[in-house]
């Protein structure tokens, strides 16, 4: 295998290897192993260039510029590490800076760094609130905000994180407008909060017309689209009763398909979401024993 960025198996400077965190080469309909195959310091000069060539390359810092999926893992953490160093000498107001701040503490969540994440993100919302022109920055603000909440409730402040859910969804939905990206995902993220603190009727309601907006605009098999209708399965089962838990089981089928052809089986997300349908279909026909049982079968233990 080479990377397909320098087409070197070693890189020439660092001599570090291969590696592929996105969803390449692993989707229905992709032949290739080695395609997304490339040198973290390959794919961080990439996204560099992108940076100076367009506004919207930022994304290459976080997603992949061939299959359109956003880094995973260890590669995404250490992207987020590279963006950081790459930006840290500019002065402290400068855009890029704060976005590559804000990219190193996304970054960190997703490697389960849960408190150095939300320290990360805690002190880039200080340093914008001392920017002389904060309100420049107030899409990053209520991105950062979303993403604290999340840590917030991992860590079992959960009145802190239902708040700022709360808070940034309308906020997001003035500003950028319904249909945008990260206003669906506010929504789907209020929508998880509400379903966790147990309620799964709200949940359900807050994710109605989100998920109907992310159908019309971004279709069937974006990854938006999937998150919302997975949280909606969720709380649907949350509700109880059989004719839910048989609609929770189809919609999981028809994400681990979806999920399956576009980020491909061995992709984290996936594998989650195979989990949990076996595990619905376990409880539709064993209650919560046969569900131990599966978790004991697949080795995640017997705790409920």
């Amino acid at each position: 295998q080479t990377c397909f960025i320098c087409t070197q198996a070693l890189h020439w400077k660092t001599k570090e290897g291969l590696v592929r965190g996105c969803a390449c080469g692993d989707r229905d309909g992709v032949s290739s192993p080695e395609l997304g195959v490339a040198h973290v310091s390959c794919l961080a000069r990439q996204a560099q260039v992108a940076v100076e060539r367009a506004h919207r390359g930022w994304m290459r810092w976080d997603t992949c510029g061939l299959c359109e999926q956003k880094y995973h893992g260890v590669v995404a953490c250490a992207l987020g590490w590279a963006c950081w160093k790459t930006y840290l000498g500019r002065p402290e107001g400068d855009r890029f800076r704060i976005w590559a701040m804000g990219t190193l503490g996304q970054s960190m969540r997703m490697v389960g760094h849960v408190r150095e994440a939300t320290v990360v993100l805690e002190a880039l919302l200080a340093l914008i609130d001392r920017q002389p022109e904060k309100e420049k920055h107030t899409h990053t603000v209520l991105n950062v905000q979303n993403t604290l909440a999340s840590l917030y409730g991992q860590q079992g402040r959960h009145e802190e994180e239902l708040s700022l859910r709360r808070k940034n969804y309308p906020l997001l939905k003035l500003i950028e407008g319904a249909n945008s990206q990260n206003a669906l995902i506010s929504a789907n993220n209020l929508g998880l909060c509400l379903h966790q603190r147990g309620r799964h009727a709200a949940a359900r309601e807050a994710l109605r017309e989100p998920l109907a907006d992310a159908r019309r605009t971004f279709g069937e098999d974006h990854s938006i689209t999937l998150n919302l209708r997975e949280t909606t399965a969720d709380a649907t089962s949350g509700l109880g009763g059989e004719a839910n838990l048989r609609e929770t089981i189809a919609i999981y089928e028809d994400l681990v398909t979806r999920s399956r052809r576009v980020l491909g089986t061995s992709h984290p997300t996936t594998q989650q979401r195979e989990q949990c349908l076996r595990e619905f279909r376990a409880f539709l026909t064993g209650g919560v024993a046969a569900v131990l049982a599966e978790r004991r079968a697949r080795g995640g233990g017997g705790g409920a």
